[in-house]
């Protein structure tokens, strides 16, 4: 009849290598925890959601249209010249501003009985949301707001109404005086925001 011993009596017995090996496994795991944290965090909502790249949408009358990334700024010419130009007629007919255009703009190249214009205006929070730029608190609409993970309509349009009381945020920290925005909100969703408004730098 076989007498009952404890589980670790036996692992030890019969797998002494194994247990050390195990021990060793774990106290490496223990260690290397802070930096798994760190890289963890940063792969997160806490991590820098801003790059440098600069992104810009362009439709219209163009060859590609298309959202398309610059180191920096480009004018109208580099970023039509991304897009694989315009049209052939469109070329004699359309006046090249050397302003460069910001992140986050959309570029419409468009034409109507006087000739062909550029509009300019922001293009999607959505598209905003996925380029890691940050979406402004006090242009953006509430459709556009709930592109941000944790933002409901309910708490958009609780954001555009303070907006409108306030004439506007000044920081993101007045954020937290908007009905159903509490700190652990606040800072799920302060990195994908900024009070910018849409003018154009």
């Amino acid at each position: 009849m076989h007498s009952i011993r404890p589980l670790g009596w036996i692992m030890t017995k019969r797998y002494p290598d194994n247990i050390a090996g195990g021990f060793l496994l774990l106290l490496l795991l223990l260690l290397l925890l802070p930096a798994l944290k760190e890289a963890f965090r940063l792969s997160g909502s806490d991590r820098n959601y801003r790059n440098n790249r600069i992104y810009v949408q362009v439709s219209g009358d163009i060859v590609q249209p298309g959202v398309y990334a610059f180191t920096r700024q480009p004018d109208l010419k580099g970023l039509l010249i991304r897009a694989g130009g315009l049209h052939a007629e469109t070329e004699k007919c359309l006046p090249l501003a050397e302003r460069p255009f910001r992140s986050g703009v959309k570029v419409d190249v468009e034409k109507n009985v006087t000739g062909y214009h550029i509009l300019e205006g922001d293009m999607s929070a959505f598209y905003k949301f996925t380029l890691g730029i940050p979406v402004s608190i006090n242009s953006e609409t509430a459709e556009g707001l709930t592109s941000i993970s944790g933002i409901g309509l309910k708490t958009a349009r609780a954001i555009i109404l303070e907006r409108n009381r306030r004439g506007g945020f000044k920081n993101l920290d007045e954020l937290l005086s908007v009905r159903g925005v509490g700190p652990a909100l606040y800072r799920k969703i302060r990195p994908y925001l900024n009070v910018d408004t849409c003018d154009s730098i």
